[in-house]
């Protein structure tokens, strides 16, 4: 049992060394066949709901951005325009309502929106490669954004530690105190990729202590977690997660259910992100290869939806968070 009370993060430090291969073909095809699914549904989202969403917009800038820094073709431009677009507050509600927007309420009903924006952004430096020296200057930091987010976060954590899911989340297929869980886990890892810390540290780590969690998304942001904060065990979250992956080499989003591409995609983000490549191989091998033989025609995945309602039923929204997974965690 971990003693709570002696939780403290520890120093950030780097991921492990990547292995010096060249990515398969197969990966190279898979990823490419998602793009233009991704773009188009991305701001067909944006176009039809004029919102960022909790999910669907930030999933969309982390996937391309991952796919650009590993060389595959996307348009710099129309990127960053969706970018800056969506770190802008008024851009968090529908049109109709930006006239009478509360931006510091907005902020505080948006948890989950700002912290997958900030790792978004954050995947532009965590996940490049050596800087080439014929390539574009980066675009800027946008410090402005991420002091105004970074500060919401650590404002609007409650008196007991936790932080607020937002939008729908509360309704996802798994204890409302799982979701809460993984919000608080997430919220830690965004802040903590800014270098940044919460109030109180030590009742948000005791809000996420559960020992018999239901998803896979509860085990990949521990196991992404476990890199900051030293009394969470990195090999043990490592060895959990794997002992859930299914035969067929894929992880469903609740673990005791069929494979799906979000599940997947959270877990080799996370295994590769964390672990020495010798620790992970045949894992990760056989999810790639679960990846690329469930891979639709146009590009997308099918994925049974999170919420109670929809938990049989491929939904547009959850193939969209499943696509945008399957391509972060195959480029990671």
């Amino acid at each position: 049992m971990i003693i709570l009370s002696a939780l403290v993060l520890a120093p950030r430090v780097g991921r492990a060394e990547e292995p010096s291969v060249t990515r398969s073909v197969a990966v190279q095809q898979t990823v490419t066949k998602a793009l233009p699914y991704l773009w188009s549904k991305g701001e067909g989202w944006i176009e039809k709901r004029g919102c960022v969403s909790c999910h669907q917009v930030p999933t969309m800038l982390w996937s391309l951005s991952a796919a650009q820094q590993r060389g595959f073709e996307v348009d710099s431009e129309r990127l960053r325009k969706w970018q800056e677009w969506s770190v802008t507050p008024a851009a968090f509600v529908r049109p109709n309502e930006r006239e009478e927007q509360d931006v510091d309420q907005t902020l505080a009903s948006n948890i989950d929106t700002l912290n997958m924006l900030l790792l978004a952004a954050d995947s532009d430096q965590a996940s490049a490669p050596p800087p080439n020296p014929s390539a574009p200057p980066p675009k800027p930091s946008g410090a402005m954004w991420k002091n105004q987010f970074t500060s919401a976060l650590i404002q609007n954590q409650a008196a007991d530690g936790s932080w607020r899911a937002c939008g729908q989340l509360p309704a996802q297929k798994r204890p409302k105190q799982e979701t809460t869980q993984v919000t608080v886990m997430w919220t830690l890892l965004a802040l903590t990729r800014q270098d940044k810390s919460p109030t109180d540290r030590e009742s948000a780590l005791a809000m996420t202590q559960n020992d018999q969690p239901l998803s896979t998304e509860y085990l990949a942001v521990r196991l992404l977690l476990s890199q900051h904060v030293k009394e969470l065990d990195l090999a043990t979250l490592r060895r959990d997660l794997i002992d859930r992956q299914n035969e067929d080499g894929g992880w469903g989003w609740l673990s005791a259910e069929t494979s799906d591409a979000l599940a997947t995609g959270m877990a080799i983000y996370a295994l590769r992100y964390t672990s020495p490549p010798e620790e992970i191989e045949s894992s990760v091998a056989a999810a790639d290869q679960f990846l690329i033989r469930t891979q639709r025609d146009d590009g997308s995945w099918n994925v049974p939806g999170t919420k109670q309602k929809t938990r049989d039923k491929p939904t547009p929204t959850s193939n969209y968070w499943g696509t945008g997974w399957a391509v972060i965690g195959l480029l990671e």
